[in-house]
């Protein structure tokens, strides 16, 4: 698989924890929408029973990220510092490992993805620009630091248009924590759309953005009960999503019909023209299908 030089293929994947695929339908709110609409896709998925993947944090994005299910990356948790990374690398690491001219860049303040907390760093060393945050430094937690993703992710996508792109935004699950799936967490909904919504703008502000094809997907990692809370087996708590879309004059594409939050990575990879090392697992498929 070569990659196409024109247009250049570009993919942002944009993370939105605890975001229930019910309310999230019911909100549909306008950018993540128009992303569904431009020939785009919105797949409604469902996590594997709680023995096979716990409704926990870290467990539904290494699942993402790495193209497996826990009982390849073996991330049971959010505390536990067992995992198989090193045989289940990021998506953006496996892609710039297999074409290392691509460029990789990752945002997000959770502390599994740029510390060693638990079974962190989840981004390895193939992200060429992270900005992580710490969000223990901040006194609304999530609420704050959710702000400085999205200042340093918009400023990276407009002046650099980094090949593959990961953005992770926490507030949705602290609200559903503290108030449930109510009021505060659909505000909470809305003000992540509008930080997606920079993020485009700023995408389509650029100069190149003419002879570049960016893929957006949007996806999550677990749900919620209605009163807040997640890590049992309810369909409440396994409830996810992704949904697929073109920025910009969208190719001639169809999809697939069903979809798993595995099959992220190897969309991409697919969009962007690469191939990833074999011998490294993932039991995903591409959703993407050009005609």
């Amino acid at each position: 698989m070569s990659r196409p030089s024109s247009p250049r293929p570009k993919v942002l994947v944009v993370g939105w924890d605890g975001v229930r695929d019910d309310v999230l339908r019911e909100l549909r709110p306008a950018t993540i929408g128009a992303i569904a609409d431009n020939n785009g896709h919105w797949w409604s998925t469902t996590q594997p029973d709680v023995d096979v993947a716990p409704t926990k944090t870290a467990v539904g994005w290494s699942t993402m990220l790495s193209g497996v299910w826990p009982d390849q990356h073996q991330v049971l948790s959010n505390e536990g510092e067992h995992h198989l990374f090193h045989r289940t690398p990021d998506m953006l690491s496996r892609a710039h490992g297999a074409d290392p001219s691509l460029t990789t860049y990752g945002a997000a303040s959770a502390l599994i993805f740029g510390s060693e907390y638990g079974p962190g760093p989840l981004l390895g060393t193939g992200v060429n620009t992270l900005n992580w945050f710490d969000r223990r430094e901040y006194p609304r937690g999530f609420a704050d630091s959710d702000q400085l993703v999205i200042d340093a992710a918009e400023q990276h996508l407009g002046e650099h248009g980094p090949d593959f792109s990961f953005v992770y935004f926490g507030e949705t699950d602290s609200a559903a924590h503290d108030h449930g799936v109510g009021e505060e967490y659909r505000a909470a909904i809305g003000r992540q759309d509008e930080r997606l919504a920079r993020m485009v703008r700023a995408i389509e502000s650029r100069a190149s953005f003419a002879e570049e094809q960016w893929l957006v997907i949007l996806t999550t990692d677990h749900g919620h009960l209605d009163g807040g809370g997640h890590g049992g087996g309810s369909w409440q708590e396994r409830q996810t999503y992704v949904v697929a879309g073109f920025l910009g004059d969208a190719p001639q594409v169809t999809w697939a019909e069903e979809a798993e939050n595995i099959d992220i990575a190897p969309t991409a990879w697919h969009h962007l023209g690469v191939e990833p090392d074999r011998r490294w697992p993932c039991r995903g498929r591409s959703l993407l299908n050009r005609r």
